[in-house]
């Protein structure tokens, strides 16, 4: 349990840091340039990637776990869906063409594949490492 609140704590503080730089960078000469919108635009990303990760994350991970499907793969794959669900069902940037909600999309799954990156490495590959080493240190010990 404390592996799964790190990894989503990662998770989240990961796509708070990279909106804040791509928000920052993207803003540079424009009207919305500074700080204050590349932070309401990372946290707003952070916002979202709570909900997902409490809604979506963490029962695919019991999933997953149960299934014996720990690969990385199943979690990039995975991360996909809330992304679409968010831009195509909900529209949060408004009535936009379908050329702008692939790319919305795009983007807001390029930020999730990161987020589940680094919630697999977190939640599962961090763990089976730790696992592995102290299984090692027993085996030595005897």
């Amino acid at each position: 349990m404390k592996s799964l609140s790190i990894a989503s704590l990662c998770t989240v503080l990961t796509v708070f840091v990279v909106t804040f730089v791509v928000s920052a960078v993207d803003s540079i000469g424009t009207v919305y340039s500074g700080i204050t919108i590349s932070l309401l635009t990372a946290s707003v990303a952070a916002t979202v990637t709570m909900v997902v990760v409490i809604a979506w994350a963490l029962p695919l991970y019991y999933v997953l776990k149960k299934l014996k499907r720990q690969a990385l793969h199943w979690y990039l794959l995975a991360s996909v869906i809330p992304s679409v669900i968010f831009i195509y069902g909900f529209k949060p940037f408004g009535h936009d063409s379908s050329v702008d909600l692939a790319k919305q999309a795009l983007f807001c799954g390029i930020f999730g594949l990161i987020g589940a990156a680094v919630f697999w490495y977190m939640a599962v590959y961090r763990s089976r490492i730790t696992r592995r080493s102290s299984k090692d240190a027993l085996t030595r010990a005897a």
